[in-house]
């Protein structure tokens, strides 16, 4: 209403100097945290959805056609695991537009890099040690000789009855074709004992001598590299919790592949230990393996060619193993 004298509403100088301006910065965001309640909020309708359609399928299991209704499960929960994954790319890109400090956990530094490349020694280390199996094979190959070689005194004091026996025997007695009998027997055997039996535990406890030398001399050179590769692990795994702890501390915002794999904090009671030290292995393979991949927590698998008896691949699966009793 115009009242007949100008009013600052009615001045455009006023206006163009004084009017508040527009933050486009913030109105982006509100509109993105807007858009990321609205997603949220429909996750969890169609969460419970899926939860009510699965005790559906669920019961009409127990009823038959099974692996149709299997198949609607499965197609249920990649839709909602696929929707869960859109809200948390959209929380990510909010906060990143905030200004929220990202957490490189990968770039470790040259010094820890160091340490891991240390620990991961210790596996080839280990393989030249010589096992308490194969030690007490050897151990058995030269106790055998003194056995041999007492089953020959044994023989030997036996062929000196029997000739005693034949001595005192006349021939045509029954006593003394027992004792023909096992004069032959006895003969046969002290030969054996001779030719075969003694000769080739005596070459064997020779081995067995010579590969225990050997296995000492590994020991005392790969002893202290495995003690110096423990060391670095124990080291490796305090430094990565207290990388993993400190960004938690912080509020900073996680890698992506640290949220697909182990969530954004850890859980709570005693399975909270078992969290970190987990998180902590998961670092120390990508450090080890110079995994770079941003989503794939270990990296892309294993391809068809891989020797999946290698450590990287046995570890990768140890890992793995851990990750799905966390999700349990």
């Amino acid at each position: 209403m115009s009242h007949g004298y100008a009013t600052y509403g009615d001045d455009p100088d006023f206006e163009q100097e004084y009017a508040e301006p527009v933050d486009t910065t913030r109105r982006d965001l509100d509109e993105l945290f807007a858009a990321v309640d609205g997603l949220r909020a429909a996750v969890e309708e169609t969460d419970d959805r899926v939860r009510q359609d699965v005790a559906d399928l669920t019961e009409k299991l127990d009823r038959g056609d099974t692996h149709r209704q299997q198949d609607r499960i499965d197609l249920l929960g990649r839709r909602l695991e696929r929707l869960q994954q859109q809200v948390h790319a959209l929380e990510r890109a909010v906060r990143v537009s905030d200004g929220v400090p990202q957490a490189d956990l990968d770039d470790v530094g040259a010094e820890t890099r160091a340490l891991a490349a240390e620990a991961a020694r210790w596996d080839d280390l280990h393989k030249e040690l010589v096992t308490k199996e194969q030690r007490a094979r050897y151990s058995d190959e030269i106790a055998r000789l003194p056995s041999v070689q007492a089953a020959l005194s044994r023989c030997d004091a036996d062929l000196l009855d029997v000739i005693g026996v034949l001595a005192a025997t006349d021939r045509g007695t029954r006593g003394r074709g027992d004792a023909e009998s096992r004069l032959r027997a006895l003969t046969t055997r002290r030969r054996t004992l001779l030719d075969e039996e003694i000769p080739a535990a005596e070459a064997a406890a020779d081995q067995a001598r010579l590969a225990l030398r050997e296995a000492d001399a590994v020991d005392a050179r790969v002893l202290p590299q495995l003690e110096r590769a423990e060391r670095a692990w124990h080291d490796l795994q305090v430094r990565l919790r207290t990388r993993i702890t400190d960004a938690l501390g912080s509020n900073a915002l996680l890698p992506t592949w640290f949220g697909h794999a182990l969530g954004v904090a850890p859980p709570t009671g005693t399975s909270g230990d078992t969290w970190i030290r987990t998180a902590a292995s998961v670092l120390a393979y990508r450090v080890t393996f110079k995994i770079k991949d941003q989503a794939l927590p270990l990296g892309p698998p294993a391809s068809e060619a891989a020797d999946t008896t290698e450590r990287r691949w046995t570890w990768r699966a140890r890992l793995e193993s851990d990750l799905d009793a966390l999700a349990l």
